[in-house]
């Protein structure tokens, strides 16, 4: 590459200011460009969905909760996720599938973990996991062996670009604030449950986070300089971003029930669930107050025993913890 660069250029008076590093923006532009061109990314078709949307909702919520007592990153969620995703789709399509759904879930977490952290749950500690009631304990045979089968259906095509990692970019191509950061990312966590995203590529899921995060905050000014640009790099029409942004606001009022007004409950009346009113910033409050959005504890694991000791030695931190040993 640097073979046709004139090294005497410099010796001849040509001033620096010609040589222009680029800006962070522009640097964040260049690697989301490189991402898309490194990571296809595969739409499932409506017709090649194996579960309904309830059902899907509840594998991913186990899925999640494997990776949350292991303190593992959302990142390594998101990929568990999007690999479950495609071996039912596969299943869908006819593809046989001798492996329990929750023992795929299981498997998925386990090989999202190779790619993106720095520990792996030991086999026989995951193969307790989710565990239905009655069942016999799952022997670490029948986990290598559905290892096997989910690689197989897989294609062994396990490079994937999740959301936050186009994310990450996104922030620093529009100079997003701490509170926009903490709600993007807490909507990109939240659109994994959600079967209706699975119509929407990656990068297309981390705009419409940014986007309903502008709009919770009320930054009309981000959005109106920033949401075509988004368009641009997504490659998608305006229309698409903003029904990802209401497939995600719509997903949001479902699980929190928020509304503008809120219902007055007598404080000696029981509490109800059905009852419960919240709006984004009651939620988001505890966040914005926080330097860092916390992870949950997963107290359950105990990393010395619970680690495969293969890929780091016992003495490093979770991935999710600082070198003090601080949760995230």
């Amino acid at each position: 590459a640097l073979a046709g660069v004139d090294h005497g250029a410099k010796n001849r008076g040509v001033p620096k200011a010609s040589v222009r590093m680029l800006s962070q923006a522009d640097a964040a532009r260049v690697a989301v460009v490189r991402l898309k061109a490194a990571h296809t990314w595969r739409a499932v078709p409506r017709t090649a969905r194996l579960l309904s949307p309830k059902d899907r909702e509840d594998r991913v919520e186990k899925i999640c909760e494997v990776t949350e007592d292991f303190c593992l990153q959302p990142q390594t969620a998101g990929l568990a996720v999007s690999m479950f995703d495609r071996v039912c789709a596969k299943a869908a399509l006819g593809a046989e599938i001798n492996v329990p759904l929750d023992v795929v879930g299981l498997v998925c977490v386990l090989v999202a973990t190779k790619f993106q952290e720095l520990r792996v749950p030991a086999i026989e500690e995951l193969a307790k996991m989710d565990l239905p009631k009655g069942r016999a304990p799952r022997s670490r045979i029948l986990m290598k062996e559905a290892e096997m089968t989910v690689l197989c259906l897989l294609d062994w095509d396990l490079h994937e670009a999740a959301p936050h990692q186009y994310l990450e970019h996104l922030f620093q191509i529009t100079g997003a604030s701490k509170s926009c950061v903490k709600r993007a990312e807490f909507f990109v966590d939240m659109s994994f449950y959600e079967a209706r995203m699975l119509d929407f590529s990656p990068i297309a899921i981390a705009a419409g986070s940014l986007m309903l995060a502008w709009q919770q905050l009320g930054d009309i000014e981000s959005e109106n300089k920033h949401t075509a640009q988004l368009a641009c790099l997504c490659e998608v029409d305006l229309k698409t971003l903003f029904l990802c942004r209401h497939i995600l606001m719509d997903h949001f009022e479902s699980v929190f029930k928020t509304c503008e007004v809120t219902v007055r409950v007598p404080a000696s009346a029981p509490m109800d669930d059905s009852l419960r009113s919240e709006s984004p910033d009651s939620i988001f409050a505890p966040l914005d107050a926080m330097s860092v959005v916390p992870r949950p504890p997963g107290s359950k694991v105990d990393p010395d025993k619970f680690f495969s000791p293969l890929r780091c030695p016992p003495s490093l931190p979770l991935a999710g913890q600082s070198l003090a040993g601080s949760c995230r």
